[in-house]
């Protein structure tokens, strides 16, 4: 199944200065069996092409040399290996043997007008009707990205009485120049239905710093909701890319937060891949 959600991001930063802002987006939930269905109804969406919006396979946890490994070992299958095979892959160099009737579902953004970027994916992994394993691939404006597993033990219900995965993990890598490295991470993932909801929460010294929110619902995956999207939601991609620079500006010319720049705290990016020249150089 492929599903398209109008959906809203939103960012609370709780310390030292407070500063939230809440932003439309638009996104889909793909299993990973039907992606040669995307775009199947539509001439807006699809896998190549002229299509408007696209997803490609090597948009999502590509395959690449680890820069400053530690920890447990992580793997991206072959080459030439689809996007499920990479998915296994991982999973199984972190103990997770994923069974071959398992449900992959993708939960990201689409390339739109040429251009990727998605600050987080998530893929969520059921099988035997329920959630058992998850991954959160975060990527920064830098081209970099890194990924944290959430296994069995993540498991948990939330207060819905609703399955799902919570980990927090050390940080480790740069995402913002307000935010420290030697920090943590904490993932929600919640399979989606006809409701998106999944969090990325920051603890600094064991406080939680930012809360930050990707919430939607489901709605018709056809060609004139894209086009209502593309009306309402402009230029998706360069918006969110947009967003991220102008409220770094508001933090550092209004909130005056202190600036960390990225080559200052070379050691403390670890199992990143794709590293900046600004700090492979230095290696």
């Amino acid at each position: 199944m492929v599903r398209l959600y109008e959906a809203k991001v939103m960012h609370a930063r709780l310390w030292p200065k407070k500063n939230s802002f809440t932003h439309s987006v638009f996104c889909c939930a793909i299993d990973l069996v039907d992606w040669d269905k995307i775009g199947e109804n539509t001439w807006l969406m699809g896998t190549g092409g002229r299509a408007l919006y696209q997803f490609r396979d090597q948009d999502f946890l590509p395959k690449d040399i680890i820069f400053q490994p530690e920890g447990q070992s992580q793997a991206f299958g072959a080459d030439n290996d689809s996007l499920a095979s990479r998915v296994k892959s991982f999973c199984a160099a972190q103990g997770e043997v994923i069974p071959a009737h398992a449900q992959i579902t993708l939960v990201a953004m689409p390339r739109a007008f040429g251009k990727s970027y998605n600050p987080v994916i998530f893929f969520l992994i059921s099988w035997d009707g329920e959630l058992q394993c998850g991954i959160a691939e975060v990527n920064n404006t830098f081209g970099e990205r890194k990924a944290w597993f959430l296994g069995r033990d993540c498991k948990q219900q939330n207060s819905n009485g609703e399955a799902i995965l919570k980990l927090r993990t050390p940080k480790k890598f740069y995402v913002s120049p307000f935010s420290g490295l030697d920090t943590e991470f904490e993932f929600t993932l919640k399979s989606p239905g006809e409701s998106l909801c999944v969090g990325v929460d920051h603890f600094e010294g064991g406080q939680k710093t930012l809360i930050s929110t990707w919430t939607g619902r489901a709605v018709p995956l056809t060609d004139g909701r894209l086009g209502w999207l593309t009306i309402k939601i402009p230029f998706l991609i360069f918006k969110v890319i947009a967003l991220i620079h102008l409220h770094a500006l508001n933090l550092w010319l209004i909130k005056r937060l202190s600036f960390r720049r990225k080559a200052d705290d070379t050691d403390l990016q670890r199992n990143l891949r794709h590293p900046s020249p600004e700090i492979s150089k230095q290696k």
